[in-house]
């Protein structure tokens, strides 16, 4: 598989994740676990807790149709980070409970965010490829 296809493909799956996380997870509301984590946030609660579950998941679908685009690949990886350490770090530190294996989430979390960079791979991040070197 050539590189452009390979960085095309990793968009495809990193986009394809957010739209999972964000709409099936939370949107739809499928994910119980998140919720329960929404919901023990300081300040959040249960009452308050489908709305900021419905921000987040509006949030990572916004997310998935950036990365899918392709614009501005390495500024997407750069937010993509810090997204991924953000949300973690609040699980891990704020609802430790419910995270039964946080080895397994940080692990996962990586290797997602290895492929995010796979996706910013190649040209300058935008849309202009640039020459070949000689």
């Amino acid at each position: 598989m050539s590189g452009n296809r390979g960085v095309v493909l990793a968009r495809l799956v990193v986009g394809g994740y957010w739209a999972y996380q964000g709409a099936w997870c939370k949107l739809l509301g499928r994910a119980a676990v998140q919720r329960r984590i929404v919901a023990g946030l300081p300040g959040v609660g249960p009452a308050r807790s489908g709305a900021v579950l419905a921000a987040v998941g509006a949030a990572e679908v916004a997310m998935a149709a950036w990365v899918v685009a392709g614009r501005g690949r390495r500024l997407a990886a750069v937010v993509q980070t810090v997204a991924v350490a953000g949300l973690d770090a609040t699980a891990l530190v704020l609802a430790r409970a419910e995270v039964r294996r946080p080895a397994r989430l940080l692990a996962r979390n990586a290797a997602f965010l290895a492929l995010a960079w796979v996706a910013a791979g190649g040209g300058s991040g935008g849309s202009r490829a640039r020459p070949e070197p000689r």
